[in-house]
């Protein structure tokens, strides 16, 4: 299965930037998953800062520490803590990581059999790249967004010489992250094709899915006195968004459909996460629906299965760009592990999954007329149809997107890469 030639347990070093305590749910999943199986984990990642670029109360952004988390040895290295609209801010957040991981997380990656890079920042994929060249360690790099082309998709920079020679070398880093790496993975089939287009073998490329937590995200009762809490009873039609309040998830588009729902006043969206944007949007409901629309903060991830249970319609939303035809939010996995019908207001793969599992509806992306005609067919919608595509969306999930049908997957790549590495090493040596 997954021990060497010593009978021993492969060891796997996971490198990410983000890992709890901050809202980095797919690592602590992905860890889980492989400890169950039988390999030995360790982690390497940064200071705790997300979502708000505060570090997180008890670390310091300038000291590694190391420290145990659920038995797990985690290797934490510095970085400048920073995740607003700032460009300089956000690229020196990214290189700083960079640079510590690959100088001060040398030890997990020349102890570790394959490394695991969760590659969102790309940048998050030096110290496995150092670590190849020093040591020989292999990698499988996990491609959860398109790099360059997401950074700039979202706004980071714009327009000037800045931005070409940031798309440049990002762009060049990239590509050589990906031939290095001893297999590429990718959470849709549309960004599959596109690595494929830019010259990675096909052979090298698999879709693993990230699964959801299947432990808290799964059908239950809804949180109880939320409507009311609200001002809302059972008859109120309340669509939710649950996640991060950014510029690419274009959820003012949201708000502004509700301007065209005024007729309809027992029609509630309901907002919960945080992120850059909440302020300008919290200003622009306060404007457009004060008493329709409402926020709520964040909250663990063991209570968000029963405060969806609690709305009728669950929203995806991402900005109109021809990268997120090939983006595949999370929260689409979580909807559909919790037997919830959903509404994806997103391009490509996203919406094809809506109509695949028939599990919702889909509307135009970045176009606020077509999603309140949406949301007015889907509140025309007896419940009890509503609740069938919420099952449906759950069977669809069970069959392709599970745990079980993805980890036995993440398991055979990292088993064979830390094989081929082992040979190499052997063959090398005098």
């Amino acid at each position: 299965m997954n021990t060497g030639a010593s009978e021993r347990a492969d060891r796997v070093a996971l490198v990410s930037q983000w890992f709890p305590p901050e809202p980095a749910s797919l690592t602590k999943r992905f860890t889980g998953s492989l400890r169950r199986q039988g390999f030995a984990v360790e982690v390497l990642t940064g200071v705790p800062n997300y979502p708000r670029g505060v570090v997180y109360e008890g670390y310091s952004a300038r000291r590694r520490t190391v420290e145990k988390h659920d038995g797990m040895r985690v290797v934490r290295t510095p970085l400048y803590p920073s995740h607003d609209r700032s460009a300089f801010g956000r690229t020196v957040n990214y290189v700083s990581w960079a640079a510590s991981s690959a100088l001060l997380g040398g030890r997990v990656l020349r102890d570790a059999d394959v490394a695991l890079v969760y590659s969102s920042p790309v940048t998050a994929t030096a110290a496995a790249m150092t670590a190849r060249l020093r040591w020989g360690t292999p990698y499988v790099t996990m491609v959860l967004d398109l790099w360059p082309d997401n950074v700039f998709a979202t706004g980071f920079l714009t327009e000037g010489l800045t931005r070409r020679l940031a798309e440049a070398a990002l762009g060049r880093f990239t590509d050589q992250s990906y031939r290095w790496a001893d297999h590429v993975t990718v959470p849709a089939p549309g960004l599959r094709d596109i690595i494929i287009d830019r010259g990675v073998p096909a052979d090298k490329v698999s879709v693993i899915y990230n699964w959801a937590d299947e432990k808290i995200m799964q059908p239950t009762e809804p949180e109880p006195g939320l409507r009311s809490r609200l001002g809302l009873t059972d008859e109120h039609f309340l669509l939710m968004y649950g996640g991060n309040l950014g510029a690419a998830q274009r959820l003012d588009v949201v708000i502004d459909a509700m301007s065209w729902l005024r007729d309809l006043p027992d029609v509630h969206l309901l907002l919960v996460g945080d992120g850059v944007e909440k302020d300008n949007l919290t200003a622009r409901a306060m404007r457009d629906r004060p008493g329709n629309i409402h926020f709520l903060d964040p909250i663990p991830p063991d209570r968000m299965a029963a405060r969806m249970a609690a709305a009728d319609l669950h929203l995806v939303s991402l900005a109109d760009e021809p990268l997120f035809r090939i983006t595949l939010p999370s929260k689409i996995q979580s909807i559909l592990a919790c037997g919830q019908p959903m509404l994806v207001c997103a391009p490509g793969d996203a919406a094809r999954i809506t109509h695949d599992a028939r599990a919702g509806f889909a509307a135009p992306p970045e176009d606020p007329a077509g999603l309140a005609a949406v949301i007015r067919s889907a509140r025309a919608t007896p419940r009890h149809q509503l609740r069938a595509m919420g099952q449906a969306g759950r069977q669809y999930y069970l069959t392709h997107m599970s745990e079980a049908s993805n980890e036995r997957i993440l398991a055979d790549l990292l088993t064979e890469a830390a094989r081929r590495g082992r040979t190499s090493r052997r063959n090398k040596r005098p």
